[in-house]
């Protein structure tokens, strides 16, 4: 999929040079367009690392990191007809192993059935979340990034597959209704998940400053770790006979659901925001919910806010026992090391400086636990994981921009 990210970009340059080129006068059918971050964080304690998203294996201590962060985006489209056009992003940022390979982020046909409707096919964003579209895009949102407590329930951002968006007024308020199906994967440390036969849908209303969403997924779950831990810990229970307990770590006979609502008030001034969501699923992984809640106000270029977010585990991976002291202990190790419960307070300041760039600050005290580690990462002693200890400071400055 990276290979046709990269020739499609590079067929839609080429053909948008030699249109500008040869036909300057005529309106292209090819337009091209950026995004990105350059930002740095950093915390007051260097064996608790900080990460944007738990696809990452490594994260900032107490020396500024800027691959937390930074992330840089090029989209793509092309109009075939007055109701077909072409649409690919690829983004480079920070993943799996520390890899830096750009992903096909978008890469869909749009066909404009009617007015009303729009039906899509290909790559697109999972539409789990409220700002699910633009979670490279920080430009688009008032955070250094999107309040993990949330955002880091679902760790699956591409879906390929269909689906199809009616829009409509009623009165004075604007209705969306978004419906979509499709199969998602993601590379996780030293191993891999897959959600098949995702079916899900999304609404939202929007009346003046105030927009309410609210959506529902199913799916089918496949998780198969594969880290150090996990082999010995799956060694030991089918040595020791507790098989059934084996199959609630790790395979590929998991249904989930994902519940999400939020809201969204942004007058001249005021900035309200506010978000929910819960995994649940039935083995592999943890089930949690959580939720957040901005508030700013704007002074002219100046935007000041805060946040106030918490995550929760409602069901850890598997509360089965062994009955086998060094078995159970590796057991709740293992799923301590999944549980990503915390809260978190955040201060923070955007400034517009132009039209397309902006610079923002944050400061985040956040309180790992209770049971796990929550975002962060420690990379040598994993018992840390049972003992999540004192709050956190994360310290976050970034400059995003567009062109």
């Amino acid at each position: 999929m990276r290979s046709i990210a990269a020739h499609l970009l590079h067929l839609g340059l080429v053909a948008s040079l030699l249109t500008n080129a040869h036909a300057s006068d005529v309106p292209s059918p090819f337009s091209l367009s950026g995004f990105g971050t350059v930002g740095a964080v950093r915390t007051d304690k260097d064996n608790r690392m900080f990460r944007s998203s738990t696809e990452q294996v490594s994260g900032a201590g107490t020396d500024f990191d800027p691959s937390v962060d930074s992330v840089l985006g090029v989209q793509a489209s092309l109009i075939l007809s007055n109701a077909l056009d072409l649409t690919v992003q690829s983004v480079v940022r920070k993943g799996v192993a520390d890899s830096y390979s750009p992903q096909l982020t978008w890469g869909f046909l749009r066909f404009q059935a009617m007015p009303e409707v729009v039906v899509r096919a290909g790559r697109m964003r999972t539409p789990f979340f409220m700002y699910s579209d633009s979670l490279n895009l920080n430009y688009a949102t008032p955070w250094v990034r999107p309040p993990v407590e949330v955002y880091s329930l679902n760790p699956f951002a591409d879906l390929n597959g269909v689906d199809a968006l009616y829009r409509t007024p009623i009165g004075a308020t604007d209705l969306e209704l978004h419906v979509y199906g499709g199969k998602s994967s993601l590379d996780i440390r030293n191993g891999g998940g897959k959600l098949q036969a995702v079916r899900g849908v999304k609404a939202a209303l929007s009346i003046s400053s105030l927009t309410l969403q609210a959506g529902y997924a199913r799916s089918n779950l496949s998780i198969h770790w594969g880290d150090p831990m996990f082999t010995s810990l799956n060694n030991h229970l089918i040595a020791s006979g507790n098989d059934a307990i084996a199959r609630d770590l790790s395979g590929d006979d998991s249904k989930g659901t994902f519940l999400s609502a939020g809201f969204q008030y942004d007058s001249d001034r005021l900035l309200m925001i506010g978000e929910y969501a819960r995994r649940t699923v039935d083995r592999y992984t943890v089930s949690a919910a959580g939720w957040y809640f901005t508030a700013g106000y704007r002074f002219n270029s100046l935007t000041p806010y805060m946040t106030v977010a918490r995550q929760t585990q409602t069901a850890p991976v598997t509360s089965k026992q062994s009955g086998i002291a060094p078995i159970d202990d590796l057991l709740g190790l293992f799923n301590a090391m999944r549980n990503k419960s915390q809260d978190s307070i955040a201060i923070g300041t955007r400034w517009d400086v132009t039209r397309n760039v902006a610079i923002k600050t944050q400061l985040e005290r956040i309180r790992p636990g209770p049971g796990g580690l929550g975002i962060f990462f420690v990379d040598d002693n994993f018992r840390d994981a049972l003992d999540p200890g004192g709050p956190v400071h994360v310290f976050s400055i970034s400059a995003d921009f567009v062109f």
